[in-house]
């Protein structure tokens, strides 16, 4: 890629003064659901981006993607659907939404689809357990453990994936009929271990421990998906911001 279709880090740095002044008002520019939500998005009047999510924008790369479009000019409205990685990839086939952020393996053939970002996989234990005297777990330790998993089936079988990921076999699971904030809440109880991303890190959960999951555990690629066939000016320009934030924390 030439370095003209990049954005120079003295632009996002420009971004960054924009937000501190102040980003758009958030009624004229945020719209959130759940795929599981039967109510339709609420009309907007001028450009709407939809965004498809199965990751925290607590921190990390899509937080500040997500900050740094807000206060590009002629911004357009946001509109968020959060689900599991295979909801949000049969959203962007069906074109229910423009532009989703995916993790974990699938049939890319019918979009278009672009790593860009890669995140650590952490596990969460409770305070003083005996795990957290090392800055990092070996996967080899985690194989005794039991991990907890919440959601629906589809969401369990992610997180399965998550699991044996992490620790090169099959895990030991306890499956609870929770909320997925709750499963953090359980852990630092004593209920068991669980693994999340890094970006979900950016909320305070007392009695709780993160470990970074060490080698050979790779850490787990993003990417972007959206149909060929969307010749949208927004999601043009969002993908052009994308790259760019990409290639910066890449260099």
């Amino acid at each position: 890629m030439s370095t003209s279709s990049l954005r120079s880090a003295e632009s996002f740095a420009a971004d960054g003064e924009a937000y501190a002044r102040g980003p758009r008002p958030a009624g004229a520019a945020l719209s959130y659901r759940s795929m599981s939500d039967p109510f339709p998005m609420p009309e907007t009047a001028g450009p709407l981006l939809r965004i498809g999510l199965c990751s925290s924008l607590s921190r990390g790369f899509l937080r500040e993607l997500i900050r740094h479009v807000r206060v590009e000019r002629d911004a357009p409205a946001l509109s968020f659907l959060d689900g599991t990685p295979q909801e949000v990839m049969k959203a962007a086939s069906r074109g229910e939404i423009d532009v989703g952020f995916v993790y974990g393996p699938h049939d890319w053939a019918s979009l278009e689809s672009e790593e860009l970002w890669r995140e650590q996989l952490m596990v969460l234990m409770p305070d003083g357990y005996w795990l957290s005297r090392d800055s990092e777990v070996k996967s080899t330790a985690l194989r005794a453990e039991t991990f907890l998993v919440a959601g629906d089936l589809a969401e369990r079988e992610t997180h399965m994936q998550l699991l044996e990921h992490a620790i090169g076999g099959a895990p030991a699971v306890l499956a609870v009929p929770v909320e997925r904030a709750t499963v953090i809440d359980l852990v630092s109880l004593g209920f068991g271990l669980a693994v999340t991303i890094e970006s979900a890190l950016g909320v305070f959960h007392p009695g709780v421990n993160y470990r970074p999951i060490g080698a050979p555990v790779e850490p787990i690629a993003f990417h972007a998906v959206w149909r060929g066939a969307n010749d949208s000016e927004e999601l043009a320009r969002f993908l052009e911001t994308a790259r760019a934030l990409a290639a910066l924390r890449r260099a």
